[in-house]
């Protein structure tokens, strides 16, 4: 059993997708830009900035800074109407919080975002820290982050996990020495965490597997 549990949050504790894309069209629609290829290229899990770089090949720092500043409202306002938790999510960080673990959010999403779906859900009450990229003035890459984390308060990387849909989350656990943990129902695909020390299709499953 560890004692800490870092998840990252898009495709791993919530499906957010859909109002994220809405937003990021919004924001798209009102700077004059083309949607043409918005599907084929967009994903969920990068950083805003690495989003609009990744989207246009000539994106200026001019251009993120304005689709930003149109994102975010539209976003964080929203009220989130599509965004889920995943089956079983609510009863896993019950789970980690009533076996004395201790569980955290480490993710790419801006905190303000984060910290307001976070509420919606009453996650604020079962987590027991909420960081992203922008958390601090130094904006950290989730190995950085998780390594700061670690760090400040005195984590044994050994007592800890990070869980994730994504290659970027199991790279960031194994760069700091944790276990990982890949689940196969987010954004990302089954290649991408097969690498992972477990992989679950489903949160239930953790559950499942933590009450063992």
């Amino acid at each position: 059993m560890y004692k800490h549990w870092f998840f990252d949050l898009d495709g791993t504790l919530a499906r957010t997708g859909e109002d994220i894309i809405l937003a990021w069209k919004g924001a798209i629609r009102a700077v004059g830009r083309d949607l043409t290829h918005f599907d084929e290229v967009f994903r969920i899990g990068p950083t805003l900035e690495q989003m609009v770089y990744a989207l246009y090949d000539d994106a200026t720092p001019e251009l993120v800074a304005d689709l930003m500043a149109r994102f975010k409202p539209l976003y964080d306002e929203s009220g989130f109407p599509n965004t889920v938790p995943y089956p079983g999510v609510p009863e896993l960080l019950t789970a980690i919080k009533a076996s004395g673990g201790r569980a955290y959010i480490v993710t790419n999403k801006r905190h303000n975002a984060t910290q307001l779906i976070a509420k919606k859900f009453g996650w604020d009450k079962a987590l027991d820290g909420i960081w992203s990229y922008d958390t601090f003035e130094t904006k950290y890459k989730k190995p950085e982050l998780l390594a700061k984390l670690l760090k400040d308060f005195a984590i044994d990387p050994r007592d800890a996990v990070m869980v994730g849909d994504t290659k970027g989350d199991v790279d960031a656990g194994e760069a700091n020495g944790m276990a990982t943990i890949g689940v196969t129902y987010g954004y990302g695909t089954p290649e991408e965490v097969a690498a992972a020390d477990v992989v679950f299709g489903s949160a239930v499953e953790i559950a499942k597997n933590l009450a063992k």
